[in-house]
């Protein structure tokens, strides 16, 4: 089984921490790549140090880009990271070992529908988890078998500015009933964010950049045009 690793650079520096991590990992990816949009920060010199291949676009390709650049690698398992978590030293094979033994997108956070309304508990975000969640959708890390990819894009994306977790996930659970998982973390370790998101709230955070109301309007797109059905249990 081959594996890659996708990592994502933009406005913030935290490349060489990660990149350090995944040399620490307990199994190591046959492809890293990093994913770089604009030109931001150089990251040149870290070429000399790490081996990574390096994909650099001078237009922003958003959050989408980074999951396109998984097409052309031969490999079974894919992980992209966003730009604001160190992951543990055992979170790669920690992560594989749930998106194979569940056949699901495994994320290191996860998300109830903005309209779901069962009453679901939310899992949390960082630190230890005893068991992986099903939730509607997930972020910060996907795991994911790479032929999954055909399902998020076999499905246009409602915009592009934002809710790339909810595309990926939705379209996958409506072509392939694949569900999303949010991942078990027995031990720090296998966390896929050891800073417990202290590095996620700057001022080039999503979550600061866009409004709820923008992003509920991709998950509202997929309910009215797709009809899409929320989780039930969890």
């Amino acid at each position: 089984m081959k594996l890659l690793v996708v990592l994502t650079q933009y406005k913030r520096s935290h490349l060489e921490n990660q990149l350090k991590q995944i040399d620490n990992q307990t199994i190591k990816p046959d492809y890293v790549v990093v994913f770089q949009n604009e030109n931001h920060i150089d990251i040149s010199h870290l070429k000399s140090t790490y081996n990574f291949i390096h994909i650099k676009s001078d237009y922003n390709t958003k959050y989408f880009g980074r999951f396109a650049a998984c097409f052309t690698f031969p490999v079974d398992i894919c992980m992209v990271f966003d730009d604001d978590i160190i992951p543990g030293t055992n979170c790669i094979q920690n992560y594989v070992e749930q998106c194979v033994n569940l056949n699901a997108i495994i994320g290191g956070n996860g998300r109830i529908g903005y309209n779901n309304q069962h009453k679901l508990r939310r899992p949390r975000d960082v630190g230890k988890r005893q068991d992986a969640t099903l939730v509607d959708f997930v972020g910060h890390l996907w795991c994911f078998k790479k032929e999954w990819l055909h399902y998020m894009f076999g499905i246009e994306p409602f915009t592009y500015d934002t809710g790339e977790d909810m595309h990926f996930c939705y379209s996958a659970k409506l072509l392939g009933n694949v569900n999303s998982f949010v991942g078990k973390q027995l031990q720090q370790c296998d966390e896929c964010d050891i800073t417990n998101n202290s590095l996620a709230s700057d001022n080039v955070a999503s979550h600061k950049t866009t409004t709820n109301d923008f992003r509920k309007s991709v998950e509202d797109h997929f309910l009215r045009k797709y009809d899409l059905k929320l989780i039930t249990h969890n």
